[in-house]
């Protein structure tokens, strides 16, 4: 089994792309972490090159158009381990055919590409719901949560629109990136340490509120835990101010 590692950029895939063709070899497993070899696994590292990955980035183009450029960066924000693979086969199977065919979903690499922008699309829909602030002693409105796709910085322009004049920051703590608002200009940081924040007092209070409004909405006759999974996946639930702790439904 060939097996390509490279540095997790799309600079990198397309490199990866153009080994490919040019080798007459089509990997089984593109990643960009280290992998437990089985035997009879080939491994190969495959450096970025800047001359083929714009060749190779050219021809992609030249068919599949801007719109499937798009598409690609956007599924490089999947947190799925399979992402490398998905799009290396999108960008193979495009270049094979010499057409765009972002359209055929009779084709499975094209419809694997897609279902991974589609639940992309859908975290991002569902975070604009799921996220809680709480009032930092800085008067920030401040937001954590840990979601499966990098998605912090797509969030920032929804709620800046919402909340045009407050301050608040949104923090995704398994990347460790801090989108910012200052009530004018926004920003996107990558942290190098965890971040500590210190609440407003009685900001508890509020949560506490918040929980016991939500305790008592419940009806009990009507409580369908499976269909609250769907709609709110447990995953998110230690960022969520209602769920943050286990309760009971009075």
């Amino acid at each position: 089994m060939t097996i390509y590692k490279y540095d997790g950029r799309i600079k990198g895939i397309f490199s990866c792309i153009f080994k490919s063709f040019t080798s007459r070899e089509i990997p089984a497993v593109i990643t960009d972490e280290d992998v437990q070899l089985s035997f009879g696994d080939d491994i190969k590292e495959i450096e970025t090159d800047e001359k083929k990955y714009a060749r190779a980035l050219r021809a992609f183009v030249s068919y599949a158009g801007e719109g499937a450029l798009h598409d690609l960066y956007y599924a490089f924000r999947s947190g799925e381990k399979n992402k490398h693979s998905v799009v290396f086969d999108f960008i193979r199977k495009t270049l094979e055919r010499r057409a765009n065919i972002s359209s055929d979903f009779s084709c499975a690499e094209v419809m694997r590409f897609y279902d991974l922008i589609k639940r992309i699309g859908t975290e991002i829909h569902r975070m604009k719901g799921f996220v809680r602030f709480s009032l930092a002693e800085n008067g920030v409105y401040y937001s954590h949560f840990s979601t499966d796709n990098n998605i912090v910085d797509l969030l920032l322009p929804h709620f800046a629109d919402r909340f045009s004049s407050q301050p608040f920051a949104l923090h995704d703590v398994k990347r460790n990136i801090i989108a910012m608002y200052n009530g004018k200009e926004r920003k996107v940081v990558k942290l190098s340490e965890p971040l500590s924040v210190a609440l407003e007092n009685g900001e508890e209070e509020f949560i506490e509120l918040w929980q016991t409004y939500y305790r008592k909405v419940t009806v009990n006759e009507r409580i369908n835990e499976c269909t609250m999974r769907g709609y709110m996946p447990v995953r998110y639930h230690g960022h969520l101010s209602e769920k943050r702790l286990k309760l009971k439904v009075i």
